[in-house]
C-alpha cells in the first residue's frame, strides 16, 4: 500500500475470476501495461534498496516520494514530479512492494482487459495523482509533514474502478469466493475507519490513508462518470501519426515535382535546397 513505511492490513489473494456457472481459481494472464508497471516498480525498488544500503538517509524519499515538507519549503517552486514519482517508490521491506504488485496483477489485469492499455494507464496515473493531492491537502490541514510512497493509491483506484464496472465478479480471498463490490467496499471502509481512529487518537499508524482514499475516490468517479473512456495517450498518438502522414504526403508531392523537373530539365536545374531535399528523402528511403 502507499505508505509512510507500512502497509494497511489488506489481505493477500488466492486468485481472481468472474462470477459464472463455474468459478475458477486459475491465475489470469498478465496484460501488457500491468506487466510494464510491475517491471518499473520492481526496478525502482531494487534501485531504492541499493541506495538505502549505501546511505540510509531519507534523501531519496524526499526527492521522489511525496513530501509535504519539501512542498512547503519550496513553494511555489514545488517538485511537481512527486505527484507521480511517489507511486513508483516503495519501502525497503519487500512486502510493501509485493502486496501492491499482487493487487495490481489481479485487478489491473482485469481492468486492462476491459479498458485497453492506454485507458487503463490513464486511470492508474489519474488515481495516483488524485491520491497525491488528497495527501498534500490532508497533511496541510492537519499540520503534518510525513512523506508518502507506494502505488496503493493507484492500485486502489484500479480495484474500485473494477468493482464499479464488474461488481458481481468473484475473487477468492483465502480461497473463499467474495463479490468484488464487497471486497472493494470492505477495503475502503477499513482505510476510512483507520484514518478516523488515527485522527481521534492523534497517533499515526504510518499509513498514508489520504492517498488510499483519494485513489479509491478517483477510481469510483472514473468508472461511474465514464472517465474511463478517456484516452489522451491514444489521441496524442493519432495526432502524431496524422502529422507524420501529412508530412509524408507533402514530401511525396514535392519529390514527384522534382523528379519531373529532372526529367524535363536535367539534374543541373535543381537548386542547392532541392538537392539537399533529395538527399534527405533518399536517406529515409
Amino acid at each position: 500500500m502507499t505508505s509512510q513505511y507500512q502497509d494497511p492490513g489488506q489481505s493477500s489473494w488466492g486468485g481472481g475470476g468472474e462470477s459464472g456457472p463455474a468459478m475458477r481459481m486459475a491465475l489470469p494472464a498478465v496484460t501488457p501495461m500491468v506487466k510494464r508497471l510491475m517491471l518499473i516498480n520492481g526496478v525502482a525498488w531494487v534501485a531504492f534498496f541499493a541506495a538505502f544500503m549505501v546511505d540510509k538517509s531519507v534523501f531519496v524519499v524526499h526527492l521522489l516520494g511525496l513530501s509535504p515538507q519539501v512542498w512547503e519549503a519550496n513553494f511555489p517552486l514545488v517538485p511537481v514530479w512527486q505527484v507521480l514519482s511517489y507511486a513508483f517508490l516503495h519501502t525497503v521491506d519487500p512486502t510493501h512492494l509485493l502486496m501492491n504488485m499482487l493487487l495490481l496483477f489481479f485487478f489491473g489485469t482485469m481492468l486492462e482487459t476491459m479498458l485497453g492499455s492506454n485507458r487503463f494507464l490513464t486511470l492508474y496515473l489519474g488515481a495516483a495523482l488524485c491520491g497525491a493531492l488528497f495527501h498534500l491537502m490532508g497533511e496541510w490541514m492537519l499540520g503534518g509533514s510525513a512523506p508518502a510512497i507506494g502505488a496503493s493509491g493507484a492500485v486502489l483506484g484500479v480495484l474500485v474502478a473494477a468493482a464499479v464496472l464488474r461488481p458481481d465478479a468473484t475473487v477468492f480471498l483465502f480461497f473463499f469466493p467474495v463479490r468484488l463490490k464487497w471486497l472493494a467496499t470492505g477495503i475502503v471502509a477499513i482505510d476510512a475507519i483507520r484514518l478516523l481512529i488515527g485522527l481521534k487518537s492523534g497517533q499515526s499508524d504510518m499509513v498514508a490513508h489520504f492517498v488510499h482514499l483519494g485513489g479509491a475516490l478517483y477510481g469510483f468517479l472514473a468508472a461511474r462518470q465514464g472517465w474511463v473512456r478517456w484516452d489522451p495517450i491514444g489521441r496524442w498518438r493519432q495526432r502524431r501519426d496524422a502529422g507524420r502522414d501529412n508530412r509524408r504526403q507533402v514530401d511525396q508531392e514535392r519529390l514527384d515535382g522534382l523528379l519531373e523537373k529532372i526529367h524535363s530539365q536535367g539534374l543541373g536545374s535543381l537548386s542547392g535546397k532541392e538537392k539537399e531535399f533529395l538527399k534527405r528523402v533518399s536517406r529515409k528511403g
